[in-house]
């Protein structure tokens, strides 16, 4: 793949605009001479498959395709398999029904996101998108990512903007995400509104929907994991690098006794973060600040004694890992400090192609933001610390976050049109209904998308535990 340059904002920002009111002009064009192009070519890339089964129902032109394993007759795929059962070891099988020929010109042109685009669009269905991704994965030797060479020259153009993540744009990035509005998330998050990956407990019988555990039971468990993976005592300074909504400050607080500093750069998520933490009686306790981790002064000039940062890592950008770890350097007392980190990974195999790419993820939902590799993140902490920050444990958890993007999905689905519609008006009082529908169908892509990922182990979720030399309190609870 062709290495681009980093530019600034002000070059790349124009052609990017320009590309993305191209896709959204061109990729709904369906003159008849252009259809007879896209097509074919679409079918032919489909006809690839070998692993799973398409059913394909093209409705403007009345015709049915069936790609990889035949079926027998008794199969529906209209039935899908609940998702609540789904296995990562059992091959896809999925219907999607094309409702409008756009559909073939979106992915003609522009690929990955043109898909993203058609199904937020309304020109195809598909009931169940987390197998189609599951489909489309384990058959991407064969399918050569689905893209075609006229799609890969408006993705290459837009990925020239990625590298630009300084400090106007961080704010403006994390923003466009997580000032939506609080009661949105709070409708499908847990009542701890912790927005990361929970832990589950391996025993539980998940098809049981008697003995299943609760998702904010799962939650409080890897707040936990990081509460005594950091040996938190009441005489720690923690600073905790992306707030959330305070689940991670009130919960280490409340059972360890220390002090948390934690900083945000999202002012919806700053409010509630501290109405829930005076709900709780911490204030006195807890800080939060509105403020980025590169501005940050040492109180009173003395180092913290614990740093912690759960999937906040995700929005610095590939640019800025350096930094981000040089102010862990800094920030983190050298005599016993400890630091967490949660990020979600990317395999090191797929690490260059991804980072010289914009895929769905990167444009819609986390403007700006880079999965790193375990290896990337480890060499920065070796390298920015000088060899003082030394790897205790690390963990992948990533098999967790596909059952907790499952309930966040359904969650945001069931209570839509009762809590999430009318936050949304409430805010955007000008949004139309197709503007409505475009995000609900946005954040549905988005949760499958990511559940595929993580079911076919395509992404990662590392907890990272590093500790400056003669840390003894790693050593507790080592028999001797």
């Amino acid at each position: 793949m062709v290495s681009f340059p980093s530019l600034p904002a002000a070059v790349t920002g124009p052609a990017t605009r320009a590309v993305e009111a191209t896709r959204g002009a061109i990729g709904g064009f369906t003159w008849k001479p252009a259809l007879a192009v896209a097509r074919p070519a679409i079918l032919s890339i489909l006809s690839r498959i070998e692993f799973g089964t398409l059913l394909l129902v093209d409705e403007p032109a009345g015709t049915r395709h069936i790609f990889g394993q035949k079926l027998d007759g008794t199969t529906d795929l209209s039935n899908v398999e609940a998702s609540a059962t789904r296995r990562a070891t059992t091959l896809p099988r999925v219907e999607l029904i094309v409702k409008n020929d756009a559909f073939w010109m979106r992915l003609f042109l522009f690929g990955d996101m043109g898909f993203a685009e058609a199904y937020m669009l309304g020109d195809f269905e598909c009931q169940d998108l987390t197998s189609f991704f599951q489909l489309f994965i384990v058959n991407r030797d064969y399918l050569g990512n689905g893209t075609t060479w006229i799609s890969s020259v408006s993705a290459a153009i837009s990925a020239l903007a990625r590298a630009n993540n300084a400090l106007g744009s961080a704010l403006l990035n994390i923003s466009a995400h997580y000032d939506i509005s609080n009661d949105m998330f709070a409708a499908f998050l847990s009542p701890d509104m912790t927005y990361s990956c929970a832990v589950w407990d391996r025993l539980s019988d998940i098809a049981n929907t008697d003995t299943k555990e609760s998702l904010e039971t799962a939650q409080l468990r890897k707040l936990h994991r990081f509460i005594d993976g950091c040996k938190l005592k009441s005489d720690d300074h923690v600073l905790e690098i992306g707030t959330g909504w305070g689940s991670f400050a009130i919960e280490a607080v409340s059972k360890s006794g220390c002090h948390v500093t934690s900083l945000t750069l999202s002012k919806e998520q700053k409010a509630l973060a501290e109405d829930r933490i005076a709900a709780a009686g911490l204030r006195e306790r807890i800080t939060v600040m509105l403020c980025d981790y590169r501005e940050l002064e040492l109180p009173e000039g003395k180092r913290f004694d614990k740093i912690v940062s759960i999937e906040m890592l995700e929005a610095v950008g590939r640019e800025f890992l350096a930094t981000y770890f040089g102010c862990i350097d800094r920030l983190l007392k050298e005599d016993g400090g400890v630091a967490m980190f949660q990020c979600i990974t990317m395999p090191e195999c797929r690490c260059e192609a991804y980072a010289k790419s914009e895929d769905f993820i990167s444009h819609y939902i986390f403007p700006g933001g880079y999965l790193p590799s375990a290896t990337e993140l480890l060499n920065h902490i070796t390298t920015q610390s000088k060899g003082t920050l030394i790897v205790e444990n690390i963990e992948n958890i990533g098999g967790h976050y596909a059952r907790t993007l499952r309930l966040w999905r359904e969650q945001f689905m069931g209570a839509f049109e009762s809590k999430i519609r009318p936050a949304l008006l409430k805010q955007h009082p000008d949004m139309t209904k197709e503007a409505v529908n475009v995000f609900k169908r946005k954040w549905e892509y988005y949760f499958t998308y990511c559940e595929a990922g993580f079911i076919t182990k395509t992404l990662g979720d590392v907890i990272i535990t590093v500790g400056r030399e003669r840390t003894l309190e790693l050593m507790e609870g080592v028999p001797l």
